[in-house]
């Protein structure tokens, strides 16, 4: 999480000229409840214990940002009544993803996302992505 947080932040220092506060990956949620920023653009991250194993996007152009590409791509509903919740769909569970972290941004902004998700994959070269890992 650590090299996440160093990269993101070096991301920011080249291209956040805005006078709104910096984006910040949130590492809080728990699978229940929405997900940290699920409304508006911006990445997710997957991982297995500390190790990073993917790094994804949710466009703010898609209705509930964040939490659309998450429900449709990485979580699945588990339980029910008050024990709703959820858990990683079977090829991320095989994968060992048991911690999400997502970092949303505001939306005159939201056009550097595909560019931090670019620029993380290229740096920290999460296992499961396979698009981007060439940069250097």
């Amino acid at each position: 999480m650590d090299h996440l947080i160093q990269e993101t932040s070096e991301f920011f220092n080249r291209h956040w000229y805005g006078e709104l506060p910096v984006p910040a990956w949130n590492f809080d949620w728990n699978w229940k409840g929405p997900v940290p920023n699920y409304l508006l653009g911006g990445l997710y991250a997957l991982f297995s214990d500390e190790s990073l194993v993917y790094i994804g996007l949710g466009r703010s152009s898609v209705a509930r940002g964040i939490s659309a590409r998450l429900e449709s791509h990485v979580l699945a509903i588990s339980g029910e009544g008050d024990s709703y919740g959820y858990v990683p769909q079977e090829k991320w569970k095989k994968l060992g993803v048991n911690r999400l972290a997502t970092i949303g941004f505001p939306p005159q902004f939201s056009y550097l996302s595909p560019a931090l998700e670019d620029y993380l994959i290229g740096k920290l070269k999460p296992s499961a992505n396979s698009v981007g890992k060439s940069i250097p």
